[in-house]
């Protein structure tokens, strides 16, 4: 038995090293949750909160009213002087095709946290296409906002908040997404 044992010892040795080079594995071995993850991402993969209440947006400035929204809602808060909020900026944008294309149409809506009109239309000269947005009336409402939401009061932005087709938050998220979130999105959605 014992020499069986060496052998196969000496087996699965020889068999991961076959895949090695004098710089290690060719690719990295994939880590034990991503050898388990299931097909589609929970919700918890993807958000920092769950309330379940009815969205409401903080007070938005004079001037400034939320188009109608039927069906799922996805917000983005952002401000022109946040870097991560306005690199994600197309990436959203490529998202809401991409539900719609998978069967799951999104409203996306944009909110700004900038101090003024002016700030997003210097933006808008220099960036050139800026989503078109609201913008809160007190950026410092985003605080509390963020906080009944779940996400406390210190959350960053950008903060994404997903909604079921009835209004309900399934999804509050303080930070930029990427790439690799759309699975979690799309799952998070349906």
């Amino acid at each position: 038995r014992v020499h069986r044992m060496d052998r196969l010892s000496f087996v699965i040795a020889a068999l991961l090293l076959a895949g090695c080079g004098e710089e290690g594995p060719a690719q990295p071995l994939p880590s034990r949750v991503v050898a388990v993850a299931a097909e589609e991402p929970a919700a918890d993969d993807l958000c920092d909160a769950t309330p379940g209440t009815r969205l409401t947006l903080p007070p938005l400035a004079e001037g400034h009213r939320a188009a109608p929204a039927e069906g799922r809602r996805w917000v983005n808060v952002w401000a022109t002087w946040c870097q991560p909020c306005v690199e994600e900026l197309p990436l959203l944008t490529r998202f809401a095709e991409r539900l719609e294309a998978d069967g799951t149409p999104v409203s996306l809506r944009f909110v700004s946290a900038d101090a003024d009109d002016e700030a997003i239309a210097r933006f808008e000269q220099s960036h050139g296409d800026v989503p078109e947005s609201v913008r809160v009336a007190d950026p410092q409402a985003i605080a509390a906002w963020g906080a009944s939401l779940g996400l406390g009061a210190a959350a960053s932005l950008p903060i994404h908040v997903l909604t079921d087709a009835d209004g309900r938050v399934v999804c509050a998220r303080a930070g930029a997404i990427s790439e690799s979130d759309y699975p979690a999105i799309r799952a998070t959605l349906r």
